[in-house]
């Protein structure tokens, strides 16, 4: 519905324009300019998954309630997931993984070690392509449903989550999850654990000072300094009386 407003606001936008051109002789230029601020428009809204711009996304959980969901991006991985999954057991911690089909194929013996620690596993497309985000909706739909087919056929369930790569969504995207279904999940703190400079300490005090009841943190289990962050994430939240809990938990969603 925003999009649909948006393109109609541009069209008549151009419209008036094309009619003040040829009535009051403007310079042809300003025929772009609708067409500019609508490019700049898609841009931003679509790289703020929070904004529920092109689709419904959740961001967050019950602010009232003090339970938090870690999630993981982009794994499993061979090396640094198990590293995870054992901080996470020592802290009595579940989380979410958002797992790319292609890591799946690879390693669902890693995949199956997180579904038997009772952490829930979400669909994170299957190849996380840089240029993922042109796909039209047939293209997102075998995204989609290869990653699907392949987690489902390793643990026996189908994910009922999805995280759009890189965050962003696009109205190609919002068609191919109107047709699959699945509950898209954002995030309100981002980590920004894939900046390669970053330092570990800056990160952990990003995270504790955004962190609120409610909270679905981003983080990412493929990368070598996770299990250093969470070295010191965990126990500080524990100190601070946060629960770890899977999504679903979080938004109070029974699956299907």
């Amino acid at each position: 519905m925003k999009f649909k407003l948006l393109n109609y606001i541009t069209l008549t936008s151009i419209l008036i324009i094309l009619g003040l051109i040829f009535w009051y002789d403007l310079n042809w230029g300003f025929i772009f300019v609708p067409g500019i601020i609508w490019v700049l428009i898609v841009s931003i809204v679509s790289s703020n998954i929070q904004w529920n711009f092109f689709l419904k996304s959740i961001s967050k959980g019950n602010p009232e309630v003090n339970k938090i969901a870690l999630t993981f991006d982009d794994g499993p991985h061979p090396e640094f997931t198990p590293k995870v999954l054992e901080l996470l057991e020592k802290y009595n911690a579940q989380a979410t993984f958002f797992c790319i089909g292609r890591n799946v194929e690879k390693y669902p013996e890693i995949l199956v070690k997180i579904y038997e620690n009772q952490h829930i596993i979400g669909n994170h497309s299957f190849t996380h392509s840089h240029k993922i985000d042109f796909n039209n909706k047939s293209k997102w739909l075998d995204e989609i449903n290869s990653t699907d087919d392949k987690i489902q056929n390793i643990i026996g369930q189908k994910p009922q989550f999805f995280r759009p790569p890189f965050g962003v969504t696009t109205p190609h995207l919002a068609k191919a999850i109107d047709e699959t279904k699945h509950k898209v999940i954002g995030w309100n703190i981002r980590s920004f654990d894939t900046i390669s400079n970053q330092n570990p300490d800056k990160i952990v005090k990003r995270i504790l000072s955004k962190t609120k009841p409610g909270s679905i943190i981003l983080l990412h289990d493929h990368l070598p300094g996770i299990f250093t962050i969470l070295e010191q994430l965990l126990p500080e939240l524990q100190e601070r009386n946060f629960t770890f809990v899977t999504v679903d938990e979080l938004i109070n969603y029974e699956s299907v």
